[in-house]
């Protein structure tokens, strides 16, 4: 199974346990992007929409595609009510672009799951002139204290998953500036930065690696194993940290 169709197993704890996005994020995306209210907004990859509803509180109109037929539906029941977001089960790759183009093609802690291939010629090609792209994830940067209680359950368990966070792809020191630049399709890529902390409970934090797709490639039985350690050694609360980097590029005139 590939590591990206994951979630959809786990649909319903990957809702409950998934961060959403600082509000801050969409004020700047419409500031950069000049985008009003009615601006149309391609989301790529939009699991159970925690990023689709900060582009819908603002008031624009979203058409947001992900492969995940169950996280689909806890989306779509979340914008029942909603007249300003549709939804299609759907690989970006697979995706038939309709003949609408879009003000925004927006990627949250999705683009790294992308075929580079296709991803950045096919959201020039979904973007009226002037149009843009915005790339955006959460990296953990958890404390010293966090980390040294989590190394054992993941050494006993599951040692080969003892490494840098794969979200270190959405640091400046990570790619996508230079991804998005290579591509040909986009100018100069502007970055901002969102630091925030959430409180978890023991299980609370289990639960959220338990979502984490190199941790969902387990067999079940070690991918327990691993999960009860992990609550087992940790305090009845902890305060994680994060840091959120966005990316905006305006499409290049063709």
């Amino acid at each position: 199974m590939e590591r990206g169709r994951t979630f959809d197993t786990v649909a319903a704890l990957y809702d409950a346990q998934r961060n959403g996005y600082p509000g801050q994020l969409f004020a700047d995306i419409a500031e950069i992007a000049a985008l009003e209210p009615g601006a149309r907004v391609l989301e790529v990859g939009c699991g159970s929409g925690q990023a689709t509803a900060g582009f819908v509180h603002r008031g624009f109109d979203v058409t947001a595609v992900d492969p995940g037929p169950s996280l689909v539906e806890i989306a779509r029941r979340k914008f029942a009510d909603s007249s300003r977001v549709r939804f299609a089960v759907a690989s970006f790759e697979d995706w038939p672009l309709p003949a609408d183009r879009f003000h925004l093609v927006a990627a949250a802690q999705s683009w790294h799951w992308v075929g580079r291939e296709v991803g950045f010629r096919k959201a020039a090609d979904a973007l009226v002139s002037g149009g843009h792209l915005a790339i955006f994830g959460h990296t953990p940067k958890w404390s010293e204290e966090l980390v040294g209680l989590l190394q054992p359950a993941y050494l006993n368990h599951a040692p080969e998953l003892w490494a840098p966070p794969g979200e270190n792809w959405y640091l400046p020191e990570g790619p996508i500036s230079d991804l998005i630049m290579a591509s040909g399709y986009f100018d100069d890529v502007g970055r901002r930065s969102y630091s925030w902390r959430r409180r978890y409970s023991a299980s609370a934090f289990a639960a959220h690696l338990g979502t984490r797709s190199e941790v969902l490639m387990l067999p079940r039985s070690r991918r327990d194993a691993l999960l009860t350690s992990i609550e087992a050694s940790l305090p009845g609360e902890i305060d994680a940290d994060w840091v959120t980097n966005l990316y905006v590029a305006m499409a290049r005139s063709r």
